[in-house]
């Protein structure tokens, strides 16, 4: 009489492997989740940078054609003007204030602009935020520069 021994998996081996298996698969689908969100907070990061740089391009063409109509927008040093932009392309200035709940460029993004001159009227500061709330996280990138009458 001959045995028949056949070789196989126990109960446990095969647990073990499945939760080696599971683990693996949860981290692969958790890297993966990370990586879209932080491309998509890229991608909005590139859209403000790009809507920001619209309008300081704007701000460049307003300021070559008058510069004394320029200063009449901005206020005294250290205080500012606040603009609110919300339409691209941009035609004329925005509402003198800050963005409110409505204000929004492309349903997500405020863009607000910040100006002051100096005392004597030779330079203007101009600082420019376009923020954004994605997963109730506050993003905003930031431009600054200062015009001159000179440039």
């Amino acid at each position: 009489m001959t045995k028949n021994i056949s070789k196989s998996f126990s109960l446990i081996e095969v647990l073990v492997f499945i939760s080696i298996l599971s683990i693996l698969f949860v981290a692969a689908a958790s890297t993966t989740i990370f990586a879209l969100r932080n491309m998509k907070i890229n991608e909005h990061k590139i859209l403000a940078t790009y809507y920001g740089e619209e309008l300081l391009g704007w701000l460049r063409g307003e300021k070559e054609n008058d510069w004394n109509s320029f200063l009449l927008q901005s206020d005294t040093f250290p205080l500012y003007k606040v603009y609110c932009f919300k339409e691209t392309p941009i035609s004329d200035w925005g509402s003198n204030n800050s963005c409110l709940a409505d204000d929004w460029l492309s349903a997500i993004y405020k863009r607000e602009l910040y100006l002051s001159k100096n005392d004597d009227s030779s330079q203007v500061n101009v600082r420019i935020v376009v923020s954004w709330t994605e997963l109730e996280v506050n993003y905003s990138v930031p431009l600054s520069t200062v015009f001159t009458i000179w440039e």
